[in-house]
């Protein structure tokens, strides 16, 4: 097992002195949340990555609510975990897809303090504003598992920056 941690580790040094970029990347969002169910409410995230070359490896934090009438699907909630992406950068346009995984923690009406697994991905329009940022535009689709399971849509709007990008 020491030898295998030794083995990833030394392969992501090299691959990082190769190919990693100036300083972090990330991205902030706000996002409109649809459940299947008809409940509707909002969440804002971030997303903190180390970039190697097109790809994005790092966390993800978000707060969010969606409020019902209905106990068990009423709930206020922060998703925390690993986050993955892909970003393919032109001059001006460029696309991000995104890949979420870990926990949530918070509150139902029903179950009150509660926690669960979290999923979740999607899409990004990317355009360039300048300095590295660009302004972000996309659809994801989160699931929420535990108390009072729900699938979510999740389009939104936000910031991207990347230290590649500036250099360009």
């Amino acid at each position: 097992m020491t030898r295998l941690l030794l083995a990833v580790g030394l392969t992501l040094a090299v691959a990082s002195s190769a190919a990693a970029q100036d300083g972090p990347a990330g991205a902030l969002q706000g996002s409109f949340l649809a459940s299947t169910e008809g409940d509707f409410g909002g969440a804002l995230g971030a997303d903190l990555w180390y970039p190697i070359d097109v790809f994005r490896i790092g966390g993800f934090f978000a707060v969010g609510a969606v409020p019902t009438g209905e106990d068990a699907r009423n709930r206020v909630f922060m998703p925390v975990g690993a986050s993955l992406g892909l970003e393919l950068l032109g001059e001006v346009v460029g696309v991000s897809l995104r890949a979420r995984g870990g926990l949530w923690g918070g509150a139902t009406q029903d179950e009150k303090l509660t926690a669960g697994g979290f999923v979740g991905g999607g899409a990004w329009f990317l355009y360039h504003l300048g300095a590295g940022v660009t302004l972000s535009v996309g659809l994801e689709v989160w699931g929420l598992f535990g108390a009072g399971e729900t699938a979510l849509f999740a389009p939104g709007a936000g910031l991207t920056w990347n230290p590649a990008f500036e250099a360009e």
